[in-house]
């Protein structure tokens, strides 16, 4: 069953069943309208929908959808694989982008979750994602946060200092409703903190964003090499979104093997 908290009608299905070519067929439960939540935003509408992991998006981009899985669950998720409520985020990349392994050193570290890479540069051209347990809430010091991710990822910190002058650090709140005239209703939607750094003479640019959800830090850095193009690497970072999908029981063994850590 899909298990989603959201304040809408969620998507409850029937059954499942992932196909050997990563397609999830999803059954609904009852005919009203359904939808797969995603934090801090209007529900999607997914009735009677095959998703597909990658997803292809028909514009030269597809959407992965990734677990946010701890090295204590390394190579999978746990429950069966049918599951669809293991996915807790998801973001865009160009069609041409291979899965990069990420092996359980990278995930115990530095909280490596997923990765993505230009085959032709794969060092240079790659977004990745970076997920930790033991967050409520993003630190006023935006850079701060930054530069703690940056402690177990040498080449974020060589970043750093070659830096072109200061990293422009914006916040973002997706799903935000202003409140009517009487100052009821809306809410604050989800807060993202979007970074912008430029080394033009080194590593080109890195479009990186940082959230927190669910008692978990969530970020997506995107790298794009001189010459490479800037455009798809906003594109990249600004479709990154956690999916509204909280697992109690994961959270609670994630936060056990990191204090064991």
């Amino acid at each position: 069953m899909l298990s989603l908290t959201a304040a809408s009608l969620p998507l409850i299905v029937s059954s499942t069943t992932l196909e050997n070519d990563n397609t999830l067929c999803l059954s609904p439960w009852w005919s009203f309208k359904n939808s797969v939540a995603y934090a801090g935003e209007e529900n999607t509408d997914s009735s009677g929908q095959i998703i597909q992991n990658p997803k292809d998006l028909g514009d030269g981009f597809k959407r992965f959808y990734g677990e946010a899985t701890s090295s204590s669950s390394y190579g999978g998720y746990g429950g069966s694989d049918n599951n669809f409520d293991k996915f807790k985020y998801y973001f865009e990349i160009p069609s041409n982008y291979e899965k990069d392994t990420v092996n359980k050193t990278e995930k115990s570290t530095n909280g490596t979750d997923a990765r993505w890479v230009n085959p032709k540069d794969k060092k240079a051209e790659k977004a990745y994602c970076i997920t930790l347990p033991g967050y409520t809430k993003l630190k006023e010091d935006r850079m701060g946060t930054f530069e703690d991710l940056a402690l177990s990822d040498y080449t974020l910190q060589d970043a750093i200092y070659v830096v072109d002058g200061e990293p422009t650090i914006t916040d973002r709140y997706i799903g935000k409703i202003e409140p009517d005239e009487e100052g009821k209703g809306g809410r604050p939607g989800q807060l993202y903190a979007d970074y912008d750094l430029v080394g033009a003479e080194s590593f080109g640019h890195i479009f990186a964003t940082i959230t927190v959800y669910g008692g978990r830090l969530y970020s997506l850095f995107v790298w794009v090499p001189p010459g490479g193009s800037v455009e798809n690497g906003k594109r990249m970072r600004d479709s990154y979104r956690t999916i509204e999908n909280v697992n109690q029981e994961q959270m609670k063994a994630d936060m056990e093997f990191y204090r064991r850590s």
